[in-house]
């Protein structure tokens, strides 16, 4: 976007902060978080630092926008796979990991969102990311009371617990060439097994508990 013009209407300026979504979506599908800057998704989009700065304040802000647009995705796949049926506990689980396992980028944003990003973010912008992100996952938080007949905070407390646990079995499945070289150096034995046979059985266990 080398022909750069500032964005006057708020249509603009959501089209340019779509833009910077996406080119940091790009480098961070092929770099880690800690190698990734406001430079380098300058020049990504092929604008000054200053343009940008002019859209987003802050790296963390970015991500914080594209976790928000993932979310947003998976909250969306999830009700469309699952809303309206009358499932077993073992079937729900099935099309609930199938669906998570459709949306790796949501995943690689969660993993870094509270130990990272969060940490990194004005308290003004991260009050309005958590006030939106509880508006967004209302949908879910009900699915899974209508499937349980559970209480709000139960459905609360496994929604939370379910997309935790689905960042850290992602992250365990897919880690880096380093980590699966250092183990097996170490002697340890390599990772066997799938994401989605995986959560599959955790997301299973967490309804039979909540099922008795």
């Amino acid at each position: 976007m080398a022909d750069y013009q500032r964005a006057r209407s708020p249509q603009q300026k959501a089209e340019r902060m779509s833009a910077i979504m996406d080119a940091t979506e790009t480098l961070f599908a092929q770099l880690p978080y800690h190698e990734i800057n406001m430079g380098l998704i300058a020049k990504e989009l092929g604008w000054s630092r200053s343009n940008l700065y002019k859209y987003a304040a802050t790296q963390e802000e970015i991500f914080l926008a594209l976790h928000s647009r993932a979310n947003r995705a998976l909250v969306d796949d999830l009700m469309a796979s699952l809303a309206g049926k009358k499932l077993a506990n073992a079937e729900f689980a099935h099309e609930w990991a199938c669906a998570i396992a459709r949306h790796p980028e949501f995943l690689r944003y969660q993993s870094i969102l509270i130990p990272i990003i969060e940490t990194n973010t004005s308290l003004d912008r991260l009050v309005e990311f958590k006030k939106n992100f509880a508006l967004m996952n209302e949908s879910i938080r009900t699915l899974l009371r209508k499937h349980l007949s559970c209480s709000a905070n139960e459905a609360s407390d496994l929604s939370l617990c379910l997309i935790y646990q689905a960042a850290a079995l992602f992250n365990h499945f897919n880690c880096a060439e380093q980590v699966a070289e250092a183990m097996r150096l170490a002697g340890l034995p390599p990772i066997e097994g799938n994401f989605e046979d995986a959560y599959t059985s955790f997301v299973e266990m967490c309804l039979d508990r909540l099922s008795q």
